[in-house]
């Protein structure tokens, strides 16, 4: 499973990248009318970090297909290849799907709250779905479940749109999508930082410290091979 970074503020990429496996970013207009200061530099700082390897999903503000196509075919010539145009998922968004990946720009579709939108889009050549897991669960659906029969459909129908679950408050939504067989899921860098944390691995490096000291004091294991 992928795991990308759900964010525009690149100090914050830029603290947590060295550290984890992370196949990318995502930003879309919400998180870049609060995080980012100038678009344009937030965007050439993400790519810079990104190193042309890690995958940078940036949505267009285009409504209608022509104009959708137009901003995707932009944004791909500022970024490059590694670049997937987040589409919504709309009548004028699914339109421009085939369109944008006939001039070979890559589509992410986002704001999926239905299996049925996502099979529309996997058939119409999408590359990613982004379902919403926390806000199906606000609205008493189950996200992690439209999860579930959004991979069941894409493996019954032989697709290769992958799902990038996205929308997450807990450690506990993140592992069940990924256990219903998530190919990719994109959190903020706090919840990416909680994937870790378990209060009994930090008592046991304790006790690991606390007993080596005890015994051997301020030697290094490696102290003790000379």
């Amino acid at each position: 499973m992928k795991i990308l970074l759900d964010t525009a503020n690149t100090k914050s990429i830029e603290e947590i990248l060295p550290y984890f496996p992370i196949a990318g970013f995502t930003t879309n207009p919400t998180i870049l009318s609060k995080e980012s200061e100038n678009v344009r530099e937030t965007l050439l700082k993400m790519m810079e970090l990104a190193n042309g390897k890690l995958m940078i999903h940036a949505q267009v503000t285009a409504a209608d297909t022509a104009a959708i196509v137009e901003q995707a075919k932009e944004l791909k010539q500022f970024i490059g290849d590694n670049f997937y145009a987040k589409i919504p998922m709309t009548l004028q968004g699914l339109r421009a799907i085939p369109l944008c990946k006939a001039q070979g720009i890559n589509c992410t579709v986002t704001a999926i709250f239905t299996p049925m939108q996502a099979l529309m889009a996997g058939l119409a050549g999408a590359d990613y779905v982004a379902p919403y897991v926390d806000r199906l669960d606000n609205i008493t659906s189950n996200g992690v479940n439209v999860v579930k029969e959004i991979v069941d459909l894409f493996h019954i129908y032989n697709l290769d749109t992958q799902v990038l679950a996205a929308s997450f408050k807990n450690v506990q939504q993140v592992y069940n999508v990924a256990s219903m067989g998530a190919h990719a899921v994109t959190v903020n860098t706090d919840l990416c930082m909680k994937l870790l944390f378990h209060p009994y691995t930090d008592k046991s490096l304790e006790d690991f410290e606390i007993d080596w000291s005890a015994r051997f004091r301020n030697q290094e294991i490696t102290d003790l091979l000379k």
